[in-house]
């Protein structure tokens, strides 16, 4: 996310200092807009999806999917929904298949009672292609010949499944990070990461939604607060040293464009912000202006 308050511009011209907002920026200039992706007809998108015959309502829509058992224990079983507890897994009916590694791969099955930690060689997990999906990608799984830990039973696993797309394949879009104009100086910041839930109040402490921290020196910062009813973003405060100050509602007006989700959960957007006049401490009324690539965060359910 570099080029966090540049001009759009210079997005286009290979991302070059741009900073690709993505956290919770998606309602910023439409202020009754669901927190919602694009479903347009690509693989991953809702088309998509109704297409191969999955329901759409079980969590992320295209996540998961049924998977066929054979050999010792036959059957099949449906998986819908993440865990994130140390590893990423997806899970239902009791069973789940844990993955690890970039791109992924099966790292443990859980089925009927049994585990299952399967070799490098004895799980696939193919693609087609894979341009043009939103969020999700689908592959087809295949495991062969898997042994129960205890020696409960050997079966083999086949059927497609739904990963978020990050899992499958590379990032896709510009990482998250930019830079302002600050007054006479330039702050650099390599992330851009927005909450677009209720942040916890704690006494004494100011906890924003969207935090700009640039590193190169002394701590400089700029804070965001993030409307969780109506979506809008406001730069809440600015932090220079151990010195912060308020900024007032209004002070700053934003322009927003959707990159594209980097998966179900993250939405990048491109955020440009211009701040005619805002007390800075240190540096007195200037003004604010840039442009920034943003990672707008879902709750995960």
């Amino acid at each position: 996310m570099h080029g966090w308050l540049r001009p759009l511009s210079v997005l286009g011209g290979g991302f070059g200092g741009v900073v690709v907002v993505t956290l919770g920026l998606a309602g910023l200039l439409v202020p009754d807009r669901a927190s919602s992706f694009p479903a347009t007809p690509s693989p991953g998108s809702l088309a998509d999806i109704n297409e191969r015959g999955l329901d759409p309502t079980s969590g992320v829509p295209g996540l998961g999917g049924t998977i066929t058992v054979s050999g010792d224990r036959q059957g099949s079983f449906r998986i819908t929904r993440e865990v994130h507890q140390g590893t990423y897994a997806i899970e239902g009916e009791g069973n789940r298949i844990t993955f690890s590694g970039e791109p992924v791969r099966v790292s443990q099955v859980s089925y009927d009672g049994l585990e299952f930690f399967p070799d490098d060689d004895q799980c696939s997990l193919t693609t087609g292609n894979l341009e043009g999906a939103i969020g999700i990608g689908f592959a087809d799984l295949r495991c062969d010949d898997l042994e129960d830990v205890r020696g409960g039973a050997r079966v083999s696993l086949s059927g497609e499944i739904g990963l978020p797309l990050d899992r499958l394949v590379g990032r896709q879009l510009p990482e998250s990070g930019g830079t302002a104009t600050v007054g006479d100086e330039r702050w650099t910041f390599e992330k851009a990461l927005l909450l677009t839930w209720q942040q916890p109040a704690r006494a004494g402490v100011s906890d924003y939604n969207l935090v700009l921290e640039d590193l190169g020196g002394p701590p400089r910062s700029l804070g965001f607060a993030y409307d969780i009813e109506t979506h809008a973003l406001s730069l809440a405060n600015v932090r220079v040293g151990n010195t912060d100050a308020d900024v007032p509602d209004g002070a700053c007006s934003f322009d927003r464009n959707e990159l594209g989700p980097h998966n179900p959960r993250i939405l990048v957007v491109e955020l440009t912000i211009t701040c005619p006049s805002v007390e800075v401490p240190g540096m007195g009324v200037v003004a604010i202006n840039g442009s920034a690539v943003v990672d707008e965060i879902g709750w995960p359910e």
